[in-house]
């Protein structure tokens, strides 16, 4: 039986051209990558969302659902990533001055539930020594250290919306969120981008890192 996987990506924001996160989720659309039939979605870079709209979480584990999906892989863009970073915690809270609007900057994400609640994903599912490993194999920079902190921006609305989705309709299988660093792309209008202090990685790095992901779970 044919396995499937679920891509994640994000519009572009601020300065930024382009979003590598949208581009791998178009490229990667109903490619075959590591034995995987790619499904992909991409949602813009807002938080808040109109009344008895559904939410991003809801709508990621739905189609998960729907195609029967045997993981899911939400990627973003984090300029100070080095490479690709792995994200390990989501937060009920929203704060972002750079890229928020005044009118939802300081608030929950989900008013029902605890303000600044932190959920973690489970990444027992995933071999993180065999994920390293095919990195280094690969000369594809990958964060040594597991992030708990994603930013309290689109981002982490996504992780903590897919996680309590995922509670809700009761979807169990791996899931994850990976941070890249910018691409050419990415950066060609912004003349000021600090190149010595950040990385910048070539957009075909993503595609190598999915498949490396699609190969590191249980």
């Amino acid at each position: 039986m044919q396995k499937t996987a679920l891509i994640t990506g994000s519009e572009s924001f601020g300065r930024y051209l382009m979003n590598p996160a949208k581009w791998l989720a178009l490229t990667a659309e109903g490619k075959i990558i590591a034995g995987h039939k790619i499904s992909s979605l991409v949602f813009p870079t807002t938080i808040m969302i109109p009344p008895h709209a559904e939410d991003s979480g809801a709508t990621i584990v739905k189609k998960a659902q729907e195609m029967k999906a045997s993981v899911i892989l939400s990627f973003g863009l984090a300029s100070e990533a080095k490479g690709f970073r792995l994200e390990r915690s989501g937060y009920n809270w929203i704060f972002n001055e750079k890229y928020c609007p005044v009118y939802e900057n300081n608030y929950p994400i989900d008013q029902v539930k605890p303000s600044r609640e932190k959920l973690q994903i489970d990444l027992s599912k995933w071999n993180l020594p065999l994920m390293k490993q095919l990195f280094q194999k690969e000369h594809i920079p990958l964060d040594p250290q597991i992030s708990d902190d994603p930013g309290r921006f689109s981002c982490n609305s996504w992780i903590y919306r897919t996680l309590v989705a995922m509670k809700k309709y009761h979807l169990h299988i791996p899931y994850l969120f990976v941070h890249s660093a910018c691409t050419e792309e990415t950066i060609e209008l912004i003349p000021d981008f600090p190149r010595d202090k950040k990385i910048v990685i070539p957009k075909e790095y993503l595609l190598k890192a999915l498949e490396i992901l699609l190969r590191s779970y249980f």
